[in-house]
């Protein structure tokens, strides 16, 4: 009888992921994790999964395999754990809530020499990448330190609400070392007892209410209800919430066009938390664009549908000295003349900052000593008009 077929459940779902890359095995893996061979055979077989080491055995499998990159998720990691008959992952015990960060969180784990200086395909995802926003920093964080209110922050297209969202996710999570000198990670008394939580509407999965309340409810370190719908997560959620918790909406003006079960009843449903006593212990932050450059929240009416109300924000360009500042970042030093080409050309939007800084960077590391990357800079930037529009 071959390996495979006297597998357990265990062995079959471990043989899975163990099969999308085929210079892994079992005996490679057992080294890794520092187990006898045998003891990941009888795993595999169905044994040595009870007693008070086999959890961890299985963790340590866990992080070898998404260290492997074989294993990438958290559903999939509670699919390994599931066949050995175990509890999924609990955000509430810390070992295990390390791995939560290293799933969702996993630009935390390389250090900001491993990123391109300058970020022009997607949001800033690691906080020693970002730059500036103190005053709407200063403004959001004096929400939350005594106590927890809500937060609406709009932008146009492009203008780094997304960036701005992910960076007060992963703030207090990032070691000091990877921070900039200038960056600030004191601005609440006790950050680290704070749970951030971030649903990219973008990503279907989420317009589903039975996933949506699962990923929350996991995040927040509370007991499974008997079922993930509006009220059992509510009622879980006045009952066992006990620590600040925020959660942070982006791009919820999609949720109108494309979610028929993320309706008026579910939004009424997260507000009336705010008259239980969950309200001491959460918060929300809703990010869209802004109704002045596009009909995707096009009155009052659109906000008063999400019937959540708190301070209102709305992102424009950075700072002088917070544009300086990320211009001073690039590893080849700018002369004078090309800094203030790019401050004026980009208007001090983040993107077109990162776009004509990476522009000027490559002339620079290619050797180029004329000005045609001033041209390519311009024909980037142009595609963002709507930032160059506004005033």
């Amino acid at each position: 009888m071959s390996q495979k077929s006297s597998d357990a459940a265990f062995g079959m779902v471990l043989s899975r992921y163990l099969q999308r890359n085929p210079t892994l095995n079992r005996d490679r893996m057992a080294h890794g994790i520092q187990q006898d061979p045998a003891v990941v055979t009888d795993m595999c077989k169905g044994r040595r999964l009870s007693g008070p080491r086999a959890r961890e055995r299985v963790l340590s499998i866990i992080r070898w395999l998404h260290e492997h990159r074989v294993l990438g998720s958290i559903d999939e990691a509670d699919a390994l754990l599931q066949a050995a008959h175990m509890a999924e992952l609990s955000v509430s015990d810390t070992a295990e809530a390390n791995l939560f960060q290293v799933f969702d969180d996993p630009d935390l784990h390389r250090g900001p020499e491993q990123f391109d200086p300058f970020i022009i395909s997607h949001p800033i995802t690691h906080p020693s990448r970002f730059f500036g926003r103190h005053y709407e920093l200063n403004r959001l964080f004096n929400l939350w330190d005594s106590s927890l209110q809500n937060a609406l922050i709009l932008g146009p297209r492009h203008s780094g609400k997304t960036s701005l969202l992910y960076y007060i996710q992963r703030l207090a999570r990032t070691p000091m070392s990877q921070l900039r000198p200038t960056q600030r990670q004191d601005w609440l008394t006790r950050s680290r007892n704070y749970n951030w939580i971030f649903v990219d509407f973008l990503n279907s999965n989420m317009g589903r209410r039975e996933r949506l309340f699962r990923y929350l409810i996991r995040r927040m370190g509370l007991p499974a209800p008997k079922r993930y719908d509006l009220d059992h997560f509510l009622a879980t959620v006045c009952d066992y919430l006990r620590h600040p918790t925020i959660i942070l909406f982006d791009e919820v003006g999609v949720v109108r066009q494309r979610y028929s079960e993320l309706d008026k009843s579910f939004w009424d449903g997260l507000r009336s938390l705010s008259t239980t006593p969950a309200r001491n212990y959460l918060a929300f932050v809703l990010a869209a664009i802004d109704s002045s450059q596009t009909m995707t929240l096009n009155s009052i009416n659109d906000w008063n549908y999400f019937n959540v109300t708190g301070y209102v924000m709305t992102l424009g360009p950075l700072a002088k000295d917070e544009a300086y500042e990320l211009i001073a970042s690039s590893p080849l030093p700018f002369s004078s003349a090309d800094t203030d080409w790019i401050m004026t050309n980009s208007r001090r939007w983040p993107l077109l900052l990162q776009l004509l800084c990476h522009e000027r960077l490559s002339a620079l590391r290619h050797g180029e000593t004329d000005t045609a990357w001033r041209e390519h800079g311009l024909r980037q930037i142009n595609l963002y008009h709507h930032l160059l529009l506004k005033r």
